[in-house]
């Protein structure tokens, strides 16, 4: 079953780059994001350490229901944050 937050971001944040292009799920990185931030990142690179660390866990990915998590490159984290609508999130 897909937690209640990862179908709100699903439904709500809106991905700008082509599904061509796209190697990852922007709701899924969102949400290892906002998980990270809770167990006390403090910035992207501590965002990002937390998610190299931790996301490809068993318990993470059967959370997220998925059997495979690409983790992204810092720089392509901080393209995250700058293409997601701040006002959506």
């Amino acid at each position: 079953m897909e937690p209640e937050l990862l179908k709100i971001l699903k439904e709500h944040i809106s991905e700008q780059a082509r599904p061509q292009g796209r190697q990852y799920s922007l709701p899924v990185i969102m949400f290892l994001s906002i998980i990270a931030i809770l167990m006390g990142a403090k910035n992207p690179i501590e965002v990002y350490k937390w998610m190299k660390a931790n996301a490809k866990r068993k318990e993470i990915k059967k959370l997220l229901g998925v059997e495979f998590i690409r983790i992204p490159g810092r720089s392509r984290l901080y393209d995250f944050f700058e293409i997601v609508d701040k006002d959506e999130l």
